[in-house]
């Protein structure tokens, strides 16, 4: 169990926000990074065609449906994110300058193995910390992100690519509810589906004015590090490595979830077996957290130490941090080789 602290006090101002919402494990932004990264791509490139900002936007739409329409889970779950890219594939959308049903659909399913890397138990998000704390954490990492990428990140939001999304987003989840035998999701409709991605909008937007008056992030992102960070460096090397392992493993999922005949059950065995294997090769984790052995971020080997510190109390109070000391927060490109994570043939 967590230790019990007191919250910083710029913070409090989003506790209106936190306790209203169930936590979200990564933010939108985190989520449509990653987007990018499984792309192989940085910066404005990866918004330079609808596929792209298709994909990028899917991958933070499962929040939207799992928060706000009825069928919540149901929809935030690799069984139906396999099922809307068969539907993507066995019904292709008529052609739309504003949308594209298929890429959206595997940045859609590529949320869910980001969320399975979050939540080891040595993940950035591990299980147990209760819904405030996980959702105000999410929020001050998508602070840190913006700010690291201003310039250069360009969110998605429904909104912007018009009725196709709402069109193809309904009649897929009328379609799974069919298939599954579930009157609830048989029944939904456009304006029930349209006015998710409205409330989800809503308060992507509401995180951002709230954030913009939050001038101690920094801060507060030291507090909230589940590895007991004493600096915003060693925040930054923790997010990377995380980020690194998720882009991996969402490259998975699209490999498997590439494959014709493909189940959904296939997938996330593939997906947890993965993440599994990068976790026990200390892939995911800060070296303090990795088994005797195993392969460190920098590909190297980790020595055999007497005890390492237990996932239910990494956290101490963060070294106090002023806006004078303030470090450069660029992160670099992930690690993982971008090839490897593409599906090829998603980009004609």
């Amino acid at each position: 169990m967590q230790p019990v602290r007191s919250l910083p006090f710029s913070l409090i101002s989003l506790l209106a926000l936190a306790v209203a919402f169930e936590g979200l494990a990564w933010g939108p932004i985190n989520h449509q990074l990653s987007g990018c990264r499984i792309l192989g791509l940085d910066g404005s490139t990866c918004f330079a065609t609808v596929a792209r900002t298709s994909l990028v936007l899917g991958s933070s739409a499962p929040d939207a449906f799992k928060l706000y329409l009825d069928g919540d889970h149901r929809l935030h779950g690799f069984d139906y994110a396999n099922f809307q890219l068969r539907y993507a594939l066995e019904h292709p959308a008529p052609t739309s300058g504003e949308f594209d049903a298929l890429a959206y659909s595997r940045g859609f399913g590529s949320h869910l193995p980001q969320d399975e890397v979050g939540y080891q138990a040595e993940g950035d998000l591990p299980p147990g910390v209760g819904a405030t704390w996980d959702h105000l954490h999410e929020t001050v990492t998508d602070m840190f992100l913006a700010e690291a990428l201003s310039g250069s990140y360009s969110a998605q939001h429904f909104s912007s690519f018009g009725d196709p999304a709402v069109t193809f987003s309904t009649a897929a989840i009328q379609a799974n509810g069919r298939e599954r035998g579930d009157e609830e999701l048989a029944k939904a409709n456009q304006d029930s589906v349209a006015e998710a991605m409205r409330r989800f909008e809503s308060l992507e937007s509401w995180e951002q004015r709230v954030g913009a008056f939050d001038f101690f992030y920094l801060r507060e992102i030291v507090f909230f590090d589940p590895y007991s960070a004493s600096n915003i460096d060693e925040v930054r090397q923790n997010l990377e490595r995380a980020i690194s392992c998720t882009v991996e493993v969402a490259g998975i999922w699209q490999k498997n979830a590439s494959v014709r005949d493909s189940t959904a059950r296939a997938e996330s065995r593939a997906v947890q077996k993965a993440v599994t294997n990068m976790f026990r090769r200390g892939l995911c984790q800060p070296p303090a957290l990795q088994p005797p052995g195993a392969e460190s971020s920098d590909g190297c080997q980790t020595k055999s130490e007497p005890s390492r510190p237990s996932t239910s109390s990494r956290r101490r109070p963060p070294h106090p941090l002023g806006e004078s000391a303030r470090p450069d927060v660029t992160l670099p490109r992930s690690r993982v080789d971008p090839n490897s994570a593409r599906v090829p043939t998603l980009f004609s």
